[in-house]
Order: C-alpha cells, then sequence, then structure tokens
C-alpha cells in the first residue's frame, strides 16, 4: 500500500494509534497515541484520538476488540477457500447461541495434521454496524476490521528464526488474551477477563499474578491438544501488553510454562524507520499491536477481515454502481441533443452556401455575360481580372505608371533647398498633380515653377493662384502640373 497508513488497535481499556508513511526503504512511523477508553465511551475516545491526530486522508485498518468475539475450530472435509465460506454457517448453526442470520462470519484454515479445519470468528452484525458508524463519524472509514492479535501474530510468524509452534501472549489491564500458533498457523484465539495488573513494587503480587494467568493457559493450551490431537507444548512465548512491561515478566512467564518467552518489539522491524521525537514517547508493549496493523497489508495475509458482505468496503460504491443507469441514459440524451444540433448547423450551413453559390453565380454572369461555362465563379473572375490588368497595362493607352512616393521625390527633388516651401495639401490625379502650401514670396513660387517644369516626367506647370495669406508675411500658392502619359 501506498500514501500514509494507521493501525489504530481497539481494546476494551484504550485506543492506541500508529501512523505511518510508505517510503522506498520501507514504512516510516510519523506520530503515536493512546487514549483510554473512559467508560467504556467508542465514541468519546475516538474523538479524542481524532483531536491528537488527523486521520482522515489515511488507509486506515482497525482492530475489533477480542471481547465482542466469539471463536469456533470447525472441522471441514475439504480446503477450497468459497465452498469453504459457504458451508460453514451451516456447519455452525447447532453450537451458535443465536441465528446464525444475526453474526458476521469469517475464518483462517487452520491447517491441523489431525483433521483439515478453520477458525472461524463471529461478531454480531449489529455490533459491526454501530462500529462503524462510530468510525465513520470522524473520518474513519477502515479497509480492515481485524481482530485484535492476529496481525501481530502473523507478523512473529513471518520474522526469520520464529518457530513454528509458538504462543502470543497479550496481557492488558483487564483482560488477557493467548493466540496459539501451530505449523506456522494460528490456530486458537482465546480471551479471559483477569483482575487488575499488580504493581511492580510488590514482588509477591506479580508472582501471584503470573501464577494464576500461566494456569489458565496451560489448561487452555492443555485442553485444545487434547481435543485435536496436537503436541500440548509450544516452542516459544511471545508477549506483549501493558502486563508486560515489568522486566520481570519475561522471567515469571518462563518459569511457570516451563517454556523460552521473549517480549515482542516490532518497532525492531528493517522495514521500519522512527525519528528521534517519536522514539521519546515509543512503548513497544503498548503500540506493538497498531504498528503491526500498519504493517499488514490490506489482503487477508493469515488474518481477519470482519470487512465484509453487507459491510464491505465494496458497498461504499454500490451507490455509484446504480447510478451508473441513471447516468448513462443522461449522457445518452446529450450526446443525442448534440448530434440533433450539428444535423441542423450542417443543414442551414449547406442552405446558406447554396445560397451564396447563387448569388456568387449571378453577379459573375452580369460581370462576364460572354462566358457561357461556369464551373469555379470565383477562380475565373480572378483569372479575367488578372487578364484586363495585363492588357491594361501592356495596351498603348495605358497611363502614366509612376507611383507616388516616386512622384513625391521627382518634386522633392526638383525645389532648390534654398527655398522655404510648406506643402499643405497634394491630389495625385492620374492626369495631374496639384500642390498648395505657402512660402516666402513670390518670386519663388516662379523659382518652384519653373524648376519642375524641367522634369522630363512632367508637362506643363501653371500657377493657379499666388496671393498673400492672413498673416500677410506669407504667399499661399497653388500649382498645376500635368502628367506625361
Amino acid at each position: 500500500m501506498h500514501g500514509n497508513i494507521t493501525g489504530i488497535d481497539i481494546s476494551t481499556e484504550h485506543i492506541t494509534a500508529v501512523r505511518t508513511a510508505s517510503g522506498l526503504k520501507g514504512r516510516r512511523i510519523l506520530a503515536c497515541a493512546r487514549v483510554p477508553m473512559a467508560d467504556g465511551s467508542l465514541e468519546d475516545a475516538l474523538r479524542s484520538l481524532a483531536g491528537s491526530m488527523d486521520l482522515r486522508n489515511d488507509t486506515c485498518l482497525v482492530t475489533v476488540p477480542e471481547a465482542h468475539v466469539s471463536f469456533r475450530n470447525v472441522p471441514m472435509p475439504f480446503r477450497d477457500g468459497r465452498k469453504i465460506r459457504q458451508a460453514l454457517p451451516f456447519e455452525m448453526e447447532n453450537m451458535l447461541p443465536s441465528p446464525v442470520e444475526d453474526l458476521l462470519i469469517d475464518f483462517i484454515a487452520t491447517d491441523h495434521h489431525a483433521e483439515s479445519g478453520v477458525l472461524a470468528a463471529l461478531v454480531r452484525k449489529e455490533f459491526i454496524s454501530n462500529y462503524l458508524v462510530a468510525l465513520q463519524s470522524i473520518g474513519i472509514d477502515p479497509e480492515v476490521l481485524e481482530v485484535r492479535g492476529t496481525s501481530l501474530t502473523s507478523w512473529i510468524l513471518n520474522q526469520a528464526g520464529t518457530p513454528e509452534n509458538i504462543l502470543v501472549l497479550e496481557i492488558g489491564a483487564k483482560r488477557y488474551s493467548l493466540i496459539l500458533c501451530l505449523n506456522g498457523r494460528i490456530s486458537l484465539i482465546r480471551s479471559f477477563i483477569s483482575v487488575s495488573v499488580p504493581s511492580p513494587e510488590n514482588p509477591e503480587d506479580m508472582d501471584s499474578f503470573f501464577r494464576s494467568l500461566c494456569i489458565a493457559v496451560q489448561n487452555t493450551v492443555h485442553a485444545f491438544a487434547s481435543r485435536t490431537g496436537m503436541p500440548d507444548r509450544p516452542e516459544k512465548i511471545y508477549f506483549t501488553g501493558e502486563g508486560a512491561r515489568d522486566p520481570i515478566s519475561g522471567d515469571l512467564l518462563s518459569r511457570f510454562l516451563d517454556i523460552p518467552a521473549e517480549p515482542i518489539d516490532v518497532s525492531q522491524d528493517k522495514k521500519v524507520r522512527m525519528e528521534e521525537n517519536i522514539a521519546r514517547d515509543w512503548s513497544p508493549a503498548l503500540m506493538n499491536g497498531a504498528l503491526s496493523l500498519a504493517l499488514r497489508n490490506t489482503g487477508k495475509e493469515g488474518g481477519f477481515n470482519l470487512r465484509r458482505d453487507e459491510f464491505g468496503t465494496e458497498g461504499r460504491y454500490q451507490s455509484i454502481r446504480k447510478a451508473i443507469p441513471k447516468f448513462a441514459l443522461f449522457l445518452f440524451l446529450i450526446l443525442s441533443f448534440l448530434v440533433a444540433d450539428m444535423v441542423i448547423d450542417y443543414h442551414l450551413l449547406k442552405k446558406e452556401y447554396r445560397t451564396l453559390d447563387q448569388e456568387i453565380t449571378t453577379i459573375f454572369r452580369q460581370t462576364l455575360p460572354q462566358v457561357t461555362r461556369i464551373v469555379d465563379p470565383v477562380q475565373q473572375l480572378r483569372v479575367s481580372v488578372e487578364q484586363m490588368k495585363r492588357s491594361s497595362a501592356s495596351g498603348p493607352a495605358a497611363g502614366p505608371v509612376d507611383t507616388v512616393l516616386e512622384l513625391l521625390q521627382e518634386i522633392s527633388n526638383r525645389i532648390p533647398p534654398s527655398i522655404a516651401v510648406e506643402v499643405h495639401r497634394m491630389v495625385v490625379d492620374p492626369e495631374t498633380i496639384r500642390i498648395s502650401g505657402r512660402t516666402d514670396a513670390f518670386n519663388e513660387v516662379d523659382r518652384i515653377k519653373n524648376d519642375l517644369a524641367t522634369a522630363k516626367r512632367f508637362g506643363p506647370v501653371n500657377i493657379t493662384s499666388a496671393n498673400l495669406d492672413h498673416s500677410g508675411n506669407k504667399i499661399q500658392f497653388e500649382i498645376t502640373i500635368d502628367r506625361k502619359p
């Protein structure tokens, strides 16, 4: 899994959460929190947890307290998971205290030597419904609902050097649970109510507490082994929980059970990195369950997932699936309207083009009545205009071809630089050029006329008018130049 992944371990006494982020080198712990379950109120504890860390955009995996789960070891004549899931409710119906329809059932294969069998976990559907409502009220929609302890046990079984037959103990303040693993598989889960964890300062209380705990463990394991024909001595004990934080816990367990005992520390996993600020507040005995849950993939991995049937994650998309036909109909209508609009636009444009073609043809016939065969009127008009231009330019009646710039240059070159003249207006016609302006004296008007008359491209040059302007200091004049063809 990628992104932020949070394991939320919920017991009857506390909620423990460990938030992690995926990286190339494994998982990095971002935050951890432990909230007491005051008066057993799950909603209040969840709100307190939400206040300490934002989990709304994380992938969350949550445990269900073992006190709300019943376990049954059921022999099955086959190993196919689909067949087991179909047959399991009928096999268990006679051993259940309530109708099977009211229960949510999941299972794991125990793979015993003596018989093929499964370990089934049963939870009331009403509890799961209320449980999810409480989680979703603070923005947590878990991908997995796991039974407490199974993700931690799966992590232990996956570690190098772990024996195949082990016993995992989780010692809480009010409850303790044991998980027996045989042949590398979880085979038995039991949970018990216990007295309060004794004070470490009183060795006699510690001794009495662990003695009674170990007797219950021995009796449970022995009863299971007698019924199944399996060896009743696990090779090693792994322990964790609030009651296992004292350094002498391991020695007491080893002495009373006569089996080597080792504390669990999931944070020692090579794939886990922990920042220094997290390490200061880290307690392996309290955080193991939540961290092992965060390291669990959403696949089954040998554990349970009570997020199934009507509570499955796929149920979140049921409303989308139901809306697909309506959305498809809506999309079909929109596409139909778009196609209809395109068809109408096409016909309107085609009609408009036909009208324009008729108008162009009419103009063509009025302009070139001698042409009887019309193929492309626009192109034929262009060709005719070009032909007219060429014939007009090469014919004997061609007029002056000087450009306005050339005429301006000729006039500027002919006027002496010593004469101060202001040209106000110049009109160039095909046959004449008219220049209006002002200068200082009448003789300068004559000089301008005479100098312009010497140009070879000009014909006769005449002074049309020459008068004093309103100020009486300047001569206002107009000269007309005939253009040579």
